[in-house]
């Protein structure tokens, strides 16, 4: 399953990104909270389309 593809996932479970993050690698990790089950999941990508894409679709939702 892709970055994207788990992003998707954890929006359908009511997931929402709460903050993302650069490392000094140029990774990036994304944070999502289900603020019912008060559950936290954590994403990371260093590919750099890949992560565009991540962030254009929690921007659009």
């Amino acid at each position: 399953m892709t970055n994207i593809e788990k992003v998707k996932n954890l929006y359908e479970e009511n997931y929402r990104c709460i903050r993302y993050e650069n490392d000094v690698n140029g990774s990036m990790i994304i944070y999502f909270k289900n603020f019912e089950k008060e559950k936290i999941e954590e994403i990371s990508s260093s590919d750099s389309e890949e992560i565009d894409e991540l962030k254009a679709f929690i921007d659009e939702n």
